[in-house]
């Protein structure tokens, strides 16, 4: 522990002499080795706080890249979410329409054979009415009679 005690006291002193000897060299006055130094540890000192503040810069642009990153991700699942709720609602308003489209068929169908029908008893009751108007105007005189018998008894009913 002794030797530990001495080494490190042997290592301050070394230190503290060098920075001794050193201001001692600074102190002296005159010299051109003297102003260079000065010259080129201000230089080193701009170079490196330049170069401290871009690197600075860089971090933040760097963070700012990631940032931009997740959020464009973020922004592109939004919209693929979007994109897939729009499909599963045109999938839904599709089947939709296709069963709709199926009613409106069979219904088309259908009213084409009530249409069927009805054209038909139409035509039946037009033979039907032409059959009875015939009949009517062949109707025997005596019957003739009659009728105007009972146009003139009872004119509110007349034209039967």
């Amino acid at each position: 522990m002794n030797s530990v005690l001495q080494l490190l006291s042997a290592l301050w002193a070394l230190i503290v002499g060098w920075l001794t000897g050193i201001v001692r060299w600074l102190r002296k006055p005159g010299s051109l080795v003297k102003v260079f130094c000065a010259v080129l540890a201000f230089g080193c000192l701009v170079s490196g706080l330049t170069a401290y503040e871009r690197e600075q810069r860089i971090q933040e642009l760097s963070a700012q890249v990631v940032k931009v990153k997740a959020d464009w991700r973020a922004d592109a699942d939004r919209l693929q979410a979007d994109v897939d709720a729009r499909d599963a609602r045109l999938a839904e308003v599709a089947t939709v329409l296709r069963t709709e489209a199926d009613k409106l068929e069979r219904l088309r169908k259908e009213s084409a054979i009530a249409l069927n029908d009805l054209a038909g008893k139409i035509e039946a009751s037009e033979r039907d009415a032409a059959t009875w108007k015939e009949r009517y105007e062949d109707r025997p005189d005596t019957c003739k009679a009659a009728l105007e018998l009972l146009d003139s008894a009872c004119p509110a009913l007349k034209g039967y």
